[in-house]
């Protein structure tokens, strides 16, 4: 009987990635997610036209603008999830500013937003971010780990639904963000992000 076809291989169980993933900034978890994390390069490209063009043509695609997102929804929003404590950086608000001694209610830590119609600093983006996930690869020399990587990146949106009987739910969409200062800046081109093996979790 002639096997059926497939796409299986012997590196199948080498280079399939396991489970949900998880969502680091630096080598600290950001937290719980609900149904694992989504990454979307955003990748545009353009066809060159001309006179008399039928259908897209080879050798004439250009490679036009990335727009990389990360997207998933998390299940905690504590002061350390919302924020990097230790850098004062607000993570679902960038710009922030992070009250210690309480705001309107007399809380006991607070993030006011930021004014609409100010540009963000430098401080204000989360540096780092990487989202993680286990490959299936055996052996000990080989790279344990894939990550997406974003060295620098911005919440651009987030929501938080609440149902009877369920966890709340925050859905987040992560961009990522060129920054010039980069070792490896080429031009307003470079990609904002890296594809990236790891044979451990740290990230050196």
């Amino acid at each position: 009987m002639t096997s059926p076809v497939t796409g299986y291989t012997a590196d199948f169980k080498n280079d399939v990635l396991l489970d949900s993933g998880v969502l680091y900034i630096g080598n600290t978890v950001f937290g719980a997610f609900q149904g694992g994390l989504k990454f979307d390069p955003g990748v545009s490209y353009r066809n060159v036209d001309f006179d008399g063009k039928r259908s897209p043509m080879t050798l004439l695609d250009i490679k036009q603008s990335y727009a990389p997102k990360i997207s998933g929804t998390v299940i905690q929003l504590s002061p350390t999830t919302s924020t990097l404590v230790s850098g004062k950086v607000n993570i679902v608000e960038p710009g922030g500013d992070i009250n210690a001694t309480g705001a309107w209610t007399g809380a006991t830590q607070s993030i006011a937003p930021q004014a609409a119609g100010a540009l963000l600093v430098a401080g204000d983006y989360v540096t780092d971010l990487r989202a993680i996930w286990l490959r299936g690869e055996t052996t000990t020399a080989a790279p344990k780990y894939v990550q997406v990587r974003f060295p620098s990146a911005i919440v651009t949106k987030y929501d938080i639904t609440s149902q009877d009987g369920q966890e709340v739910a925050i859905a987040l969409e992560i961009e990522a963000r060129l920054d010039p200062s980069w070792t490896g800046y080429a031009g307003v081109g470079t990609a904002p992000y890296r594809i990236e093996y790891l044979t451990s979790l740290t990230n050196a």
